[in-house]
């Protein structure tokens, strides 16, 4: 299954190249800001491209919800604090990872163009490369060279 972090969620670069790349029928907003504020997932739906399923939901709501037999669907973080517990929710599930976008901020340390990580979320991006089940990389849309994390 598939798993975009991105700070911005659902926007043009999903929109236009991930869903067409993967032939997404759904998406799945992970994020409990959005599934509690119907102005905010009103905005996502609006964004999410005519034919394909936009759903929001909590990170609690993820767990257990996902199975590798569960074809066509992008699902959407905005960090990697939050797709590593999506991941460790849903064991059963072989995770393709693309840490897409992540914008600067202070403390945060650059990795890609796109992505700049805190202590924090770069501990759960190497918790999750440590997984069996998680492919993990950098990329920010398709046909870009994919970037790996450095080691340490």
């Amino acid at each position: 299954m598939y798993l975009r972090v991105d700070d911005r969620l659902v926007h043009g670069q999903v929109v236009t190249a991930w869903v067409k790349q993967l032939k997404t029928k759904r998406i799945i907003v992970v994020d409990d800001g959005p599934a509690a504020n119907k102005f905010v997932g009103k905005a996502l739906k609006l964004a999410a491209p005519s034919g394909v399923d936009l759903r929001l939901v909590t990170v609690e709501r993820i767990a257990g919800a996902l199975t590798k037999d569960t074809p066509y669907i992008l699902v959407i973080a905005k960090y990697p604090v939050v797709a590593e517990k999506i991941v460790r929710s849903n064991p059963e599930v072989a995770w393709n990872v693309n840490i897409g976008n992540v914008g600067s901020a202070e403390r945060r340390q650059t990795y890609a163009d796109t992505v700049h990580l805190d202590e924090e979320n770069y501990t759960a991006v190497k918790a999750m490369a440590a997984l069996p089940n998680v492919d993990i990389y950098m990329q920010t849309v398709p046909g870009q060279p994919i970037n790996r994390f450095p080691t340490e």
